[in-house]
Protein backbone atom coordinates (compact mmCIF):
# COMPACT_ATOMS: atom_id res chain seq x y z
CA UNK A 1 0.00 0.00 0.00
CA UNK A 2 2.78 2.43 0.90
CA UNK A 3 4.76 1.48 -2.18
CA UNK A 4 1.82 2.21 -4.51
CA UNK A 5 1.24 5.53 -2.74
CA UNK A 6 4.82 6.64 -3.37
CA UNK A 7 5.75 6.13 0.29
CA UNK A 8 7.76 2.93 0.03
CA UNK A 9 11.35 2.20 1.02
CA UNK A 10 14.04 4.54 -0.33
CA UNK A 11 17.78 4.75 0.14
CA UNK A 12 18.60 8.41 0.73
CA UNK A 13 22.00 10.09 1.06
CA UNK A 14 21.99 12.59 3.92
CA UNK A 15 25.16 14.67 4.47
CA UNK A 16 26.68 14.23 7.92
CA UNK A 17 26.63 17.99 8.51
CA UNK A 18 22.97 18.34 7.44
CA UNK A 19 20.65 20.18 9.80
CA UNK A 20 16.98 19.52 10.52
CA UNK A 21 15.67 21.84 7.76
CA UNK A 22 17.97 20.35 5.12
CA UNK A 23 16.90 16.83 6.12
CA UNK A 24 13.24 17.89 5.92
CA UNK A 25 13.78 19.32 2.41
CA UNK A 26 15.50 16.12 1.27
CA UNK A 27 12.69 13.92 2.60
CA UNK A 28 9.97 16.12 1.09
CA UNK A 29 11.73 15.95 -2.26
CA UNK A 30 11.79 12.13 -2.14
CA UNK A 31 8.31 11.89 -0.58
CA UNK A 32 6.28 14.87 -1.91
CA UNK A 33 3.28 13.84 0.22
CA UNK A 34 5.28 14.70 3.33
CA UNK A 35 4.72 18.38 2.54
CA UNK A 36 1.22 18.00 3.99
CA UNK A 37 2.70 17.25 7.43
CA UNK A 38 4.16 20.78 7.79
CA UNK A 39 7.11 19.41 9.74
CA UNK A 40 5.04 17.32 12.21
CA UNK A 41 6.91 14.03 11.88
CA UNK A 42 9.47 11.96 13.78
CA UNK A 43 11.76 9.05 12.97
CA UNK A 44 11.41 5.54 14.37
CA UNK A 45 13.46 2.37 14.03
CA UNK A 46 12.55 -1.29 14.39
CA UNK A 47 13.87 -3.59 17.10
CA UNK A 48 13.67 -7.36 16.88
CA UNK A 49 12.07 -9.39 14.12
CA UNK A 50 9.88 -12.40 13.39
CA UNK A 51 7.16 -10.21 11.89
CA UNK A 52 6.35 -8.68 15.29
CA UNK A 53 8.85 -5.83 15.31
CA UNK A 54 8.22 -2.94 17.67
CA UNK A 55 9.06 0.56 16.48
CA UNK A 56 10.89 2.79 18.95
CA UNK A 57 11.41 6.53 18.68
CA UNK A 58 14.71 7.95 17.45
CA UNK A 59 14.86 11.01 19.72
CA UNK A 60 15.79 14.31 18.01
CA UNK A 61 18.40 16.64 19.46
CA UNK A 62 17.52 20.08 20.84
CA UNK A 63 17.95 21.47 17.31
CA UNK A 64 16.00 18.63 15.72
CA UNK A 65 17.41 15.81 13.61
CA UNK A 66 20.92 16.10 12.18
CA UNK A 67 23.01 14.01 9.84
CA UNK A 68 25.23 13.04 12.77
CA UNK A 69 22.35 11.88 14.98
CA UNK A 70 20.84 9.82 12.15
CA UNK A 71 24.21 8.19 11.48
CA UNK A 72 24.37 7.09 15.13
CA UNK A 73 21.19 5.03 14.71
CA UNK A 74 23.26 2.39 12.89
CA UNK A 75 22.60 0.46 9.70
CA UNK A 76 18.87 -0.12 9.95
CA UNK A 77 15.72 1.06 8.21
CA UNK A 78 14.20 4.24 9.61
CA UNK A 79 10.45 4.86 9.53
CA UNK A 80 8.81 8.28 9.19
CA UNK A 81 5.82 8.62 11.52
CA UNK A 82 3.34 11.54 11.27
CA UNK A 83 2.49 13.07 14.65
CA UNK A 84 -0.89 14.68 14.01
CA UNK A 85 -2.03 13.78 10.49
CA UNK A 86 -2.49 10.70 8.34
CA UNK A 87 -0.59 10.53 5.07
CA UNK A 88 -2.54 10.09 1.86
CA UNK A 89 -2.15 6.45 0.75
CA UNK A 90 -4.10 6.77 -2.51
CA UNK A 91 -2.28 4.72 -5.21
CA UNK A 92 -0.34 6.87 -7.68
CA UNK A 93 -0.37 6.34 -11.45
CA UNK A 94 2.52 4.28 -12.79
CA UNK A 95 3.90 7.40 -14.50
CA UNK A 96 4.18 9.36 -11.24
CA UNK A 97 7.55 11.07 -10.52
CA UNK A 98 7.92 8.93 -7.39
CA UNK A 99 8.45 5.85 -9.62
CA UNK A 100 10.84 7.38 -12.17
CA UNK A 101 13.97 6.00 -10.51
CA UNK A 102 12.60 2.43 -10.42
CA UNK A 103 13.56 -0.06 -13.15
CA UNK A 104 10.69 -0.93 -15.49
CA UNK A 105 9.50 -4.32 -16.74
CA UNK A 106 6.96 -5.24 -19.43
CA UNK A 107 3.62 -6.81 -18.48
CA UNK A 108 2.90 -9.76 -20.80
CA UNK A 109 -0.85 -9.10 -20.64
CA UNK A 110 -1.13 -5.45 -21.63
CA UNK A 111 2.42 -5.01 -23.00
CA UNK A 112 2.88 -1.85 -20.92
CA UNK A 113 5.97 -1.07 -18.88
CA UNK A 114 5.49 -0.67 -15.14
CA UNK A 115 7.92 -0.25 -12.22
CA UNK A 116 9.50 -3.60 -11.38
CA UNK A 117 8.55 -3.36 -7.69
CA UNK A 118 4.87 -2.94 -8.64
CA UNK A 119 4.74 -5.56 -11.38
CA UNK A 120 3.26 -8.24 -9.13
CA UNK A 121 0.40 -5.95 -8.07
CA UNK A 122 -0.14 -4.74 -11.63
CA UNK A 123 -0.31 -8.29 -13.00
CA UNK A 124 -3.03 -9.20 -10.52
CA UNK A 125 -5.19 -6.25 -11.59
CA UNK A 126 -4.38 -6.70 -15.26
CA UNK A 127 -5.44 -10.37 -15.26
CA UNK A 128 -8.83 -9.46 -13.77
CA UNK A 129 -9.53 -7.08 -16.65
CA UNK A 130 -8.37 -9.60 -19.26
CA UNK A 131 -11.15 -10.45 -21.76
CA UNK A 132 -11.90 -14.18 -22.00
CA UNK A 133 -14.48 -16.12 -24.02
CA UNK A 134 -17.79 -16.69 -22.23
CA UNK A 135 -19.74 -19.92 -22.10
CA UNK A 136 -22.11 -18.64 -24.79
CA UNK A 137 -19.32 -18.15 -27.35
CA UNK A 138 -19.64 -20.68 -30.20
CA UNK A 139 -16.32 -21.70 -31.73
CA UNK A 140 -16.23 -24.21 -34.51
CA UNK A 141 -13.21 -26.43 -34.75
CA UNK A 142 -12.77 -25.44 -38.38
CA UNK A 143 -13.03 -21.70 -37.76
CA UNK A 144 -9.88 -19.72 -38.29
CA UNK A 145 -9.45 -18.33 -34.83
CA UNK A 146 -6.47 -17.49 -32.66
CA UNK A 147 -6.70 -19.38 -29.38
CA UNK A 148 -6.54 -17.18 -26.27
CA UNK A 149 -3.19 -17.62 -24.56
CA UNK A 150 -3.32 -16.96 -20.84
CA UNK A 151 -0.40 -14.87 -19.53
CA UNK A 152 2.31 -16.87 -17.84
CA UNK A 153 2.02 -14.67 -14.74
CA UNK A 154 -1.57 -15.90 -14.16
CA UNK A 155 -0.76 -19.58 -14.60
CA UNK A 156 2.27 -19.39 -12.36
CA UNK A 157 2.07 -21.54 -9.25
CA UNK A 158 1.43 -19.82 -5.96
CA UNK A 159 3.29 -20.06 -2.67
CA UNK A 160 2.03 -19.42 0.85
CA UNK A 161 3.32 -16.55 2.95
CA UNK A 162 4.96 -18.07 6.07
CA UNK A 163 3.43 -15.36 8.29
CA UNK A 164 -0.19 -15.03 7.20
CA UNK A 165 -0.42 -18.29 5.16
CA UNK A 166 -2.16 -16.52 2.25
CA UNK A 167 -1.27 -17.74 -1.31
CA UNK A 168 0.68 -15.42 -3.65
CA UNK A 169 2.56 -15.76 -6.92
CA UNK A 170 6.32 -15.45 -6.90
CA UNK A 171 6.08 -11.82 -8.06
CA UNK A 172 3.39 -10.95 -5.54
CA UNK A 173 5.14 -12.56 -2.61
CA UNK A 174 8.03 -10.09 -2.88
CA UNK A 175 5.78 -7.05 -2.63
CA UNK A 176 3.62 -8.70 0.01
CA UNK A 177 6.60 -9.65 2.19
CA UNK A 178 7.59 -6.00 2.55
CA UNK A 179 4.32 -5.19 4.30
CA UNK A 180 3.30 -8.45 5.96
CA UNK A 181 6.24 -8.33 8.35
CA UNK A 182 5.10 -4.94 9.63
CA UNK A 183 1.43 -5.86 10.12
CA UNK A 184 -0.29 -7.31 13.14
CA UNK A 185 -1.63 -10.84 13.22
CA UNK A 186 -5.11 -10.96 11.74
CA UNK A 187 -8.16 -11.05 13.93
CA UNK A 188 -8.90 -14.58 12.76
CA UNK A 189 -5.52 -15.84 13.97
CA UNK A 190 -5.90 -13.99 17.27
CA UNK A 191 -9.40 -15.41 17.75
CA UNK A 192 -8.09 -18.91 17.18
CA UNK A 193 -5.37 -18.24 19.73
CA UNK A 194 -7.91 -17.01 22.26
CA UNK A 195 -10.17 -20.01 21.78
CA UNK A 196 -7.42 -22.56 22.20
CA UNK A 197 -5.64 -20.75 25.03
CA UNK A 198 -2.15 -20.85 23.51
CA UNK A 199 -0.58 -18.48 26.04
CA UNK A 200 2.56 -19.42 27.91
CA UNK A 201 2.80 -16.38 30.21
CA UNK A 202 1.03 -13.26 31.40
CA UNK A 203 3.19 -11.29 28.96
CA UNK A 204 1.54 -13.09 26.02
CA UNK A 205 -1.83 -12.02 27.39
CA UNK A 206 -0.67 -8.39 27.63
CA UNK A 207 0.30 -8.53 23.95
CA UNK A 208 -3.14 -9.96 23.10
CA UNK A 209 -4.87 -7.21 25.10
CA UNK A 210 -2.79 -4.58 23.31
CA UNK A 211 -4.07 -5.85 19.96
CA UNK A 212 -7.67 -5.35 21.12
CA UNK A 213 -7.24 -1.58 21.39
CA UNK A 214 -9.46 0.08 18.76
CA UNK A 215 -7.14 2.60 17.08
CA UNK A 216 -9.81 3.85 14.66
CA UNK A 217 -10.62 6.63 17.15
CA UNK A 218 -8.96 8.25 20.16
CA UNK A 219 -10.24 8.51 23.71
CA UNK A 220 -9.09 12.03 24.62
CA UNK A 221 -8.42 13.11 28.21
CA UNK A 222 -7.22 16.64 29.07
CA UNK A 223 -6.29 17.36 32.70
CA UNK A 224 -4.07 19.58 34.81
CA UNK A 225 -1.53 18.20 37.23
CA UNK A 226 -3.37 19.86 40.08
CA UNK A 227 -5.54 17.19 41.72
CA UNK A 228 -4.75 14.94 38.74
CA UNK A 229 -6.47 11.78 40.01
CA UNK A 230 -9.84 13.34 40.82
CA UNK A 231 -9.80 15.38 37.61
CA UNK A 232 -8.86 12.25 35.65
CA UNK A 233 -11.75 10.27 37.13
CA UNK A 234 -14.20 13.06 36.29
CA UNK A 235 -12.98 13.47 32.71
CA UNK A 236 -12.96 9.71 32.15
CA UNK A 237 -16.63 9.45 33.17
CA UNK A 238 -17.63 12.55 31.21
CA UNK A 239 -16.01 11.50 27.90
CA UNK A 240 -18.87 10.86 25.43
CA UNK A 241 -17.26 11.02 21.99
CA UNK A 242 -15.35 7.76 22.19
CA UNK A 243 -14.96 4.59 24.24
CA UNK A 244 -12.17 3.67 26.67
CA UNK A 245 -11.56 0.79 24.28
CA UNK A 246 -10.14 3.33 21.81
CA UNK A 247 -6.55 4.54 21.87
CA UNK A 248 -6.09 6.74 24.95
CA UNK A 249 -4.60 10.15 24.15
CA UNK A 250 -3.68 12.39 27.08
CA UNK A 251 -2.74 16.05 27.25
CA UNK A 252 -1.84 18.12 30.28
CA UNK A 253 -3.50 21.53 30.04
CA UNK A 254 -0.95 24.34 29.80
CA UNK A 255 1.90 22.04 28.74
CA UNK A 256 3.42 21.49 25.32
CA UNK A 257 3.83 17.74 25.37
CA UNK A 258 2.47 15.78 22.39
CA UNK A 259 1.24 12.37 23.46
CA UNK A 260 3.39 9.75 21.77
CA UNK A 261 3.01 7.37 24.72
CA UNK A 262 4.84 8.84 27.75
CA UNK A 263 1.97 11.20 28.63
CA UNK A 264 -0.46 8.28 28.43
CA UNK A 265 1.72 6.03 30.59
CA UNK A 266 2.32 8.83 33.11
CA UNK A 267 -1.43 9.47 33.33
CA UNK A 268 -2.16 5.75 33.77
CA UNK A 269 0.60 5.49 36.38
CA UNK A 270 -0.95 8.30 38.43
CA UNK A 271 -4.46 6.91 38.00
CA UNK A 272 -3.51 3.36 39.08
CA UNK A 273 -1.63 4.81 42.04
CA UNK A 274 -4.65 6.96 42.93
CA UNK A 275 -7.06 4.02 42.65
CA UNK A 276 -4.90 1.98 45.03
CA UNK A 277 -4.71 4.87 47.52
CA UNK A 278 -8.28 6.20 47.32
CA UNK A 279 -10.37 3.09 46.72
CA UNK A 280 -8.42 0.26 48.39
CA UNK A 281 -7.12 -0.37 51.91
CA UNK A 282 -4.89 -2.85 53.67
CA UNK A 283 -1.27 -3.97 53.81
CA UNK A 284 0.46 -3.27 50.50
CA UNK A 285 2.80 -6.27 50.76
CA UNK A 286 -0.02 -8.76 51.44
CA UNK A 287 -2.52 -7.09 49.14
CA UNK A 288 -5.46 -4.75 49.56
CA UNK A 289 -9.25 -4.97 49.36
CA UNK A 290 -11.76 -2.33 48.18
CA UNK A 291 -12.88 0.28 50.68
CA UNK A 292 -16.52 -0.11 51.58
CA UNK A 293 -18.26 3.01 50.24
CA UNK A 294 -21.94 3.11 49.35
CA UNK A 295 -21.55 6.54 47.73
CA UNK A 296 -18.78 5.38 45.38
CA UNK A 297 -20.80 2.26 44.57
CA UNK A 298 -23.89 4.32 43.72
CA UNK A 299 -21.81 6.67 41.53
CA UNK A 300 -20.40 3.66 39.59
CA UNK A 301 -16.88 4.77 40.54
CA UNK A 302 -15.68 1.19 40.96
CA UNK A 303 -16.73 0.38 37.38
CA UNK A 304 -14.68 3.36 36.22
CA UNK A 305 -11.77 2.07 38.27
CA UNK A 306 -12.10 -1.31 36.53
CA UNK A 307 -12.04 0.35 33.10
CA UNK A 308 -8.92 2.34 33.99
CA UNK A 309 -7.10 -0.73 35.32
CA UNK A 310 -7.99 -2.72 32.18
CA UNK A 311 -6.83 0.16 29.97
CA UNK A 312 -3.57 0.36 31.91
CA UNK A 313 -2.84 -3.29 31.11
CA UNK A 314 -3.78 -2.94 27.44
CA UNK A 315 -2.06 0.39 26.72
CA UNK A 316 1.30 0.22 28.44
CA UNK A 317 0.50 1.35 31.97
CA UNK A 318 1.42 -0.38 35.23
CA UNK A 319 -0.21 -3.59 36.39
CA UNK A 320 -2.64 -3.29 39.36
CA UNK A 321 -0.69 -5.82 41.42
CA UNK A 322 -2.05 -4.76 44.80
CA UNK A 323 -5.08 -7.05 45.29
CA UNK A 324 -5.69 -9.71 47.93
CA UNK A 325 -5.72 -13.21 46.46
CA UNK A 326 -9.38 -13.81 47.34
CA UNK A 327 -10.37 -10.52 45.67
CA UNK A 328 -8.52 -11.56 42.53
CA UNK A 329 -10.21 -14.97 42.57
CA UNK A 330 -13.61 -13.28 42.75
CA UNK A 331 -12.74 -11.04 39.78
CA UNK A 332 -11.81 -14.15 37.78
CA UNK A 333 -15.09 -16.03 38.26
CA UNK A 334 -17.57 -13.62 39.85
CA UNK A 335 -18.13 -16.00 42.76
CA UNK A 336 -16.99 -15.91 46.38
CA UNK A 337 -14.77 -18.82 47.35
CA UNK A 338 -15.53 -20.74 50.53
CA UNK A 339 -11.98 -20.63 51.92
CA UNK A 340 -11.72 -16.84 52.30
CA UNK A 341 -9.45 -16.18 55.31
CA UNK A 342 -11.42 -15.03 58.37
CA UNK A 343 -8.98 -12.25 59.28
CA UNK A 344 -9.57 -10.04 56.23
CA UNK A 345 -10.82 -7.07 58.25
CA UNK A 346 -9.20 -3.83 57.07
CA UNK A 347 -11.99 -1.27 57.59
CA UNK A 348 -11.15 0.88 60.66
CA UNK A 349 -14.72 0.72 62.03
CA UNK A 350 -14.79 -3.09 61.98
CA UNK A 351 -11.24 -3.39 63.33
CA UNK A 352 -12.28 -1.24 66.28
CA UNK A 353 -15.47 -3.26 66.74
CA UNK A 354 -13.51 -6.54 66.86
CA UNK A 355 -11.09 -5.07 69.38
CA UNK A 356 -13.92 -3.83 71.58
CA UNK A 357 -15.64 -7.23 71.47
CA UNK A 358 -12.41 -8.99 72.48
CA UNK A 359 -11.88 -6.64 75.45
CA UNK A 360 -15.49 -6.28 76.69
CA UNK A 361 -17.43 -7.90 79.47
CA UNK A 362 -21.11 -8.85 79.23
CA UNK A 363 -22.29 -5.36 80.14
CA UNK A 364 -20.08 -3.67 77.55
CA UNK A 365 -21.08 -6.22 74.89
CA UNK A 366 -24.73 -5.27 75.36
CA UNK A 367 -23.81 -1.68 74.47
CA UNK A 368 -22.37 -2.99 71.20
CA UNK A 369 -25.51 -4.97 70.34
CA UNK A 370 -26.63 -2.75 67.43
CA UNK A 371 -23.22 -2.83 65.74
CA UNK A 372 -22.90 -6.61 66.25
CA UNK A 373 -26.38 -7.35 64.88
CA UNK A 374 -25.67 -5.09 61.88
CA UNK A 375 -22.86 -7.50 61.02
CA UNK A 376 -25.37 -10.35 60.72
CA UNK A 377 -24.79 -12.04 64.06
CA UNK A 378 -28.04 -13.47 65.49
CA UNK A 379 -26.82 -15.53 68.48
CA UNK A 380 -26.51 -14.65 72.17
CA UNK A 381 -24.24 -11.67 72.84
CA UNK A 382 -22.14 -12.92 75.76
CA UNK A 383 -18.48 -13.24 76.65
CA UNK A 384 -18.62 -16.96 75.92
CA UNK A 385 -19.63 -16.18 72.29
CA UNK A 386 -16.81 -13.72 71.58
CA UNK A 387 -15.19 -15.95 68.95
CA UNK A 388 -18.50 -16.44 67.14
CA UNK A 389 -19.14 -12.70 67.22
CA UNK A 390 -15.69 -11.79 65.86
CA UNK A 391 -16.04 -14.48 63.14
CA UNK A 392 -19.36 -12.91 62.11
CA UNK A 393 -17.70 -9.49 61.93
CA UNK A 394 -14.90 -10.89 59.74
CA UNK A 395 -17.39 -12.60 57.41
CA UNK A 396 -19.45 -9.43 57.21
CA UNK A 397 -16.38 -7.39 56.23
CA UNK A 398 -15.88 -9.71 53.24
CA UNK A 399 -19.49 -10.31 52.16
CA UNK A 400 -20.39 -6.62 52.05
CA UNK A 401 -17.70 -6.09 49.38
CA UNK A 402 -19.34 -8.48 46.88
CA UNK A 403 -21.44 -5.76 45.13
CA UNK A 404 -18.36 -3.51 44.93
CA UNK A 405 -16.18 -6.29 43.47
CA UNK A 406 -18.97 -7.12 41.02
CA UNK A 407 -19.02 -3.52 39.84
CA UNK A 408 -15.22 -3.51 39.53
CA UNK A 409 -15.51 -6.67 37.44
CA UNK A 410 -17.97 -4.90 35.12
CA UNK A 411 -15.22 -2.44 34.28
CA UNK A 412 -12.85 -5.36 33.63
CA UNK A 413 -15.05 -6.48 30.74
CA UNK A 414 -13.30 -3.82 28.67
CA UNK A 415 -11.04 -5.55 26.10
CA UNK A 416 -12.56 -8.88 27.25
CA UNK A 417 -10.26 -8.90 30.30
CA UNK A 418 -12.73 -10.97 32.35
CA UNK A 419 -12.59 -13.72 29.71
CA UNK A 420 -8.80 -13.84 29.98
CA UNK A 421 -9.03 -13.98 33.78
CA UNK A 422 -11.56 -16.83 33.71
CA UNK A 423 -9.55 -18.93 31.22
CA UNK A 424 -6.03 -18.10 32.41
CA UNK A 425 -6.39 -17.50 36.14
CA UNK A 426 -2.93 -18.73 37.11
CA UNK A 427 -1.10 -16.86 34.34
CA UNK A 428 -2.78 -13.53 35.10
CA UNK A 429 -2.37 -13.69 38.87
CA UNK A 430 1.06 -12.05 38.80
CA UNK A 431 -0.53 -8.95 37.24
CA UNK A 432 -2.95 -8.45 40.15
CA UNK A 433 -1.44 -9.99 43.30
CA UNK A 434 1.75 -8.59 44.94
CA UNK A 435 5.06 -10.40 44.94
CA UNK A 436 5.50 -11.28 41.25
CA UNK A 437 6.45 -8.13 39.32
CA UNK A 438 9.95 -6.68 39.53
CA UNK A 439 10.12 -3.22 41.07
CA UNK A 440 12.34 -0.42 39.81
CA UNK A 441 15.70 -0.46 41.57
CA UNK A 442 19.01 1.36 41.17
CA UNK A 443 20.67 -1.57 39.35
CA UNK A 444 17.94 -1.71 36.71
CA UNK A 445 18.17 2.04 36.00
CA UNK A 446 21.98 2.08 35.90
CA UNK A 447 22.00 -0.98 33.64
CA UNK A 448 19.66 0.81 31.23
CA UNK A 449 21.86 3.93 30.93
CA UNK A 450 23.24 4.52 27.44
CA UNK A 451 25.57 7.55 27.67
CA UNK A 452 26.82 9.47 24.65
CA UNK A 453 30.42 10.03 25.78
CA UNK A 454 33.07 12.28 24.26
CA UNK A 455 36.38 11.06 22.83
CA UNK A 456 38.62 8.79 24.91
CA UNK A 457 41.13 10.72 26.98
CA UNK A 458 39.42 14.10 26.56
CA UNK A 459 38.69 16.45 29.47
CA UNK A 460 35.00 16.41 28.53
CA UNK A 461 34.86 12.64 28.85
CA UNK A 462 36.38 12.81 32.35
CA UNK A 463 33.69 15.29 33.43
CA UNK A 464 30.98 13.09 31.89
CA UNK A 465 32.21 10.03 33.78
CA UNK A 466 32.12 12.06 37.01
CA UNK A 467 28.46 12.93 36.31
CA UNK A 468 27.65 9.26 35.67
CA UNK A 469 29.26 8.33 38.99
CA UNK A 470 27.24 11.05 40.72
CA UNK A 471 24.07 9.69 39.11
CA UNK A 472 24.78 6.14 40.25
CA UNK A 473 25.48 7.34 43.83
CA UNK A 474 22.30 9.44 43.77
CA UNK A 475 20.16 6.48 42.68
CA UNK A 476 21.70 4.13 45.25
CA UNK A 477 21.18 6.72 48.00
CA UNK A 478 17.52 7.01 47.01
CA UNK A 479 17.21 3.22 47.17
CA UNK A 480 18.84 3.13 50.61
CA UNK A 481 16.47 5.83 51.87
CA UNK A 482 13.52 3.83 50.52
CA UNK A 483 14.67 0.79 52.51
CA UNK A 484 15.25 2.77 55.69
CA UNK A 485 11.92 4.55 55.32
CA UNK A 486 10.01 1.31 54.89
CA UNK A 487 11.79 -0.79 57.52
CA UNK A 488 13.13 1.48 60.24
CA UNK A 489 11.69 4.97 60.35
CA UNK A 490 8.69 5.74 62.60
CA UNK A 491 5.71 7.52 61.12
CA UNK A 492 6.84 10.92 62.45
CA UNK A 493 10.26 10.62 60.79
CA UNK A 494 8.67 9.50 57.53
CA UNK A 495 6.50 12.59 57.56
CA UNK A 496 9.53 14.83 57.96
CA UNK A 497 11.11 13.35 54.82
CA UNK A 498 8.31 14.44 52.50
CA UNK A 499 9.13 16.93 49.76
CA UNK A 500 7.27 19.04 47.26
CA UNK A 501 6.66 16.40 44.59
CA UNK A 502 2.93 16.07 45.10
CA UNK A 503 3.67 16.04 48.85
CA UNK A 504 5.42 12.69 48.40
CA UNK A 505 8.92 11.68 49.41
CA UNK A 506 11.35 11.45 46.51
CA UNK A 507 12.04 7.86 45.49
CA UNK A 508 13.45 5.79 42.65
CA UNK A 509 9.92 5.53 41.26
CA UNK A 510 9.71 9.34 41.05
CA UNK A 511 13.05 9.53 39.25
CA UNK A 512 12.05 6.78 36.82
CA UNK A 513 8.70 8.42 36.12
CA UNK A 514 10.44 11.77 35.57
CA UNK A 515 12.62 10.20 32.86
CA UNK A 516 10.14 7.83 31.21
CA UNK A 517 6.63 8.94 32.16
CA UNK A 518 5.95 5.73 34.13
CA UNK A 519 7.22 4.29 37.41
CA UNK A 520 7.27 0.57 36.57
CA UNK A 521 9.67 -1.75 34.80
CA UNK A 522 8.31 -2.61 31.31
CA UNK A 523 6.04 -5.62 31.75
CA UNK A 524 6.70 -7.24 28.36
CA UNK A 525 10.08 -8.99 28.20
CA UNK A 526 11.03 -7.85 24.70
CA UNK A 527 10.40 -4.22 25.70
CA UNK A 528 12.39 -4.69 28.90
CA UNK A 529 15.39 -6.17 27.08
CA UNK A 530 15.71 -3.22 24.66
CA UNK A 531 14.86 -0.53 27.20
CA UNK A 532 17.52 2.20 27.29
CA UNK A 533 17.87 5.64 28.87
CA UNK A 534 19.98 7.87 26.66
CA UNK A 535 22.26 10.18 28.66
CA UNK A 536 23.53 13.34 26.95
CA UNK A 537 25.88 16.00 28.30
CA UNK A 538 25.69 19.76 27.79
CA UNK A 539 29.16 21.37 28.04
CA UNK A 540 28.42 24.70 26.33
CA UNK A 541 25.43 26.16 28.17
CA UNK A 542 27.27 29.48 28.77
CA UNK A 543 27.88 29.96 25.06
CA UNK A 544 24.26 29.02 24.30
CA UNK A 545 22.50 31.04 27.00
CA UNK A 546 25.04 33.65 28.06
CA UNK A 547 25.83 34.43 31.68
CA UNK A 548 23.42 32.67 34.04
CA UNK A 549 23.28 31.23 37.52
CA UNK A 550 22.11 27.64 37.12
CA UNK A 551 20.91 25.08 34.56
CA UNK A 552 18.91 21.94 35.26
CA UNK A 553 18.75 18.59 33.45
CA UNK A 554 16.47 18.45 30.41
CA UNK A 555 14.32 15.32 29.99
CA UNK A 556 12.83 14.00 26.76
CA UNK A 557 10.32 11.41 27.98
CA UNK A 558 9.24 10.53 24.42
CA UNK A 559 12.82 9.65 23.53
CA UNK A 560 13.64 8.38 27.06
CA UNK A 561 16.68 10.64 27.38
CA UNK A 562 18.16 13.15 29.82
CA UNK A 563 20.73 15.87 29.23
CA UNK A 564 22.89 16.96 32.17
CA UNK A 565 24.44 20.48 32.35
CA UNK A 566 28.01 19.45 33.15
CA UNK A 567 29.22 22.96 34.05
CA UNK A 568 26.85 23.11 37.04
CA UNK A 569 27.60 19.62 38.39
CA UNK A 570 31.20 19.83 39.57
CA UNK A 571 30.66 18.09 42.92
CA UNK A 572 28.24 15.50 44.23
CA UNK A 573 26.61 18.09 46.51
CA UNK A 574 25.90 20.31 43.49
CA UNK A 575 24.60 17.32 41.55
CA UNK A 576 22.30 16.19 44.37
CA UNK A 577 20.91 19.69 44.98
CA UNK A 578 20.41 20.27 41.25
CA UNK A 579 18.68 16.95 40.59
CA UNK A 580 16.48 17.14 43.70
CA UNK A 581 15.19 20.52 42.53
CA UNK A 582 14.62 19.21 39.01
CA UNK A 583 12.68 16.22 40.34
CA UNK A 584 10.60 18.38 42.64
CA UNK A 585 9.56 21.02 40.13
CA UNK A 586 10.27 19.53 36.71
CA UNK A 587 7.38 17.15 36.02
CA UNK A 588 5.65 19.39 33.49
CA UNK A 589 6.31 18.96 29.77
CA UNK A 590 7.70 22.50 29.43
CA UNK A 591 11.02 24.25 29.27
CA UNK A 592 11.83 27.55 30.94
Amino acid sequence: MLLQAGLGKRTINIPEDAGHKQITDILCEVYPKMGELEGAWMLYKAMGGLGQRKLILVPPDDEGYSGTSITKTGKSWLYIMPIQQTLDTTPLPMSAPEFQAMPNARCLSCQSYVPLQLLGLHVKECSINETVPTEDTNIDEDDDVIPLEMPTQVLESKVACPLCCQPFTKEEICAHASVCGESNITEEIEFSKDMHGHYSSALDILVALEKRVDVSMTFNISVTREDLFQRGMKQWIRQKKASPKNLLRVSFIGEHGIDEGPLRTEFLTEMVRGIETQYFEGDGEKGKIPKYSILDYQDQNFKTCGEILATSLAQGGPAPNFLKTWCYNFLCHGEMEIDVPPDEVTAPDLINLKAEVQNSDDEKLLELTDAIVACGYQGPITVEKRNSITAAISLHSVVRLIPILTQLREGFKLYGLTDFLAEHKQLCQELFVPGHIENVDADFIVGALSPNLSEEGSVRRQKELHVLNFLQDFLQNLEDKDTVHEDKLPASAATQETTGVGNKRLSLQHFFQWITGHAHVPLIQCQRSIFKITVNFEHDCYSHYGEHGICYPVVNACGVSVTFPVCHLGTYSEFERNLNTALEFGYEFSRY
